[in-house]
């Protein structure tokens, strides 16, 4: 027999507890003189032997608890025949899918809570003695590395949702990586994810056969969610002090017809405009959102529509530049007539920078650099 744990052996030393208590508690029989014989017929008959059988009786349960409770915690066990934990044999691969995507919701909750779950309950029905590891989106590092069972339960726990989306493929190929590193002769990957089709490349999966792969699949029972699909300007050109239309497209993925769901303009963290909007199920609405153009300059906005409880979709960022004088640049192509109609145009209008070069080759590569080009 050997132990897992060895060094709590030394809290066998405690065993000498009770044998200091047992001869504590020792007493002599003290003499005690009778006036009248006729009382003895009142006292227990005690012999000096039998008290001596009773207190080593005690002394050994006591010893044998607190040797139980010691050997409890080193673990014993019977090594196999090359010397090797039996128990120890296996190790398993357990990937947790943490997408947006894993915000989704069923009967039984959220998606990544059973994710989670599903991993925690699958190492706790393996030994203490396995090795684990608890890969996720993130592809840490650390991730490659093979954890012990409550290392594996606190990794999993900590599996928390964000913008990781990584083909399944990649995903089995980081696990046998992983495994690769262990001698342990019995291994397994499992994985637990929502098999979004953008992730699941069927064939481009390669069989392992000294892998077994067991996949979780967990599906959300209310896909209704709605997404801010893109928006555009309906110019090409921001103007200072413009008014602006931003051209916004959602889309639906619920079968409910959704009605006057609010949407949000922010530019440079303050509130530019509102609008709503009604889209039927799984269908796209363009909506149009109008704001007055700020000064000329480089701008962030951020258009947000509420929705749960999918929301990682619910923000698209946009940017774009503002300026004051549109620059124009007029190469000559030998036309006087046409040349002469456009400088006419140009030329006194304050809202324009109008440059006129003769031929191409005057035409130096930094005035081609700041001309506005639409």
């Amino acid at each position: 027999m050997s132990f897992l744990h060895p060094a709590f052996l030394w809290a066998l030393t405690a065993l000498a507890i009770p044998v200091l208590i047992h001869l504590f508690q020792l007493r002599r029989f003290k003499r005690i003189d009778f006036p009248n014989v006729r009382f003895l017929a009142e006292i227990s008959q005690q012999t000096r032997a039998r008290k001596k059988v009773q207190h080593w009786l005690v002394l050994l349960a006591r010893l044998l608890a607190l040797a139980c409770l010691v050997l409890a915690f080193a673990q014993p066990y019977l090594p196999s025949k090359n010397g090797a934990v039996q128990a120890g044999e296996r190790a398993v691969s357990l990937f947790v899918d943490d997408s947006f995507s894993m915000d989704g919701r069923n009967a039984q909750g959220r998606l990544l809570d059973q994710a989670r779950k599903g991993a925690q309950d699958a190492v706790m029905a393996y030994s203490a003695t396995d090795r684990f590891q608890v890969l996720t989106g993130q592809f840490g590092g650390k991730e490659q590395i093979l954890l012990g069972r409550d290392e594996a339960l606190d990794a999993s726990a900590q599996a928390e949702v964000g913008p990781y989306s990584r083909l399944l493929s990649k995903v089995l190929l980081r696990q046998r990586e992983a495994l690769a590193s262990s001698e342990a002769r019995t291994k397994r990957a499992i994985l637990f994810t929502d098999l979004q089709r953008s992730i699941t490349d069927v064939e481009a999966w390669t069989n392992d056969t000294l892998v077994p792969t067991v996949i979780v699949p967990l599906t959300a029972s209310t896909p209704d969610n709605l997404s801010i699909d893109s928006a555009w300007f309906g110019s090409p050109v921001r103007r200072a002090g413009q008014d602006e239309e931003l051209h916004v497209r959602i889309r639906n993925y619920g079968d409910q017809e959704l009605v006057n769901v609010p949407l949000r303009l922010d530019v440079d963290g303050r509130q530019r405009a509102v609008a709503s909007f009604s889209v039927g199920g799984g269908a796209v609405v363009d909506t149009t959102l109008r704001f007055l153009g700020d000064g000329p300059g480089n701008h962030w906005g951020v258009v947000s529509v509420t929705d749960q409880p999918v929301v990682f979709d619910d923000r698209l960022y946009i940017a774009y530049q503002v300026t004051d004088r549109l620059r124009v640049l007029l190469v000559s192509g030998g036309d006087a007539t046409g040349d002469h109609a456009v400088t006419s145009v140009f030329a006194g209008d304050s809202t324009h920078t109008f440059t006129s070069q003769p031929t191409v080759r005057s035409t130096s590569p930094d005035l081609l650099r700041r001309t506005s080009w639409c």
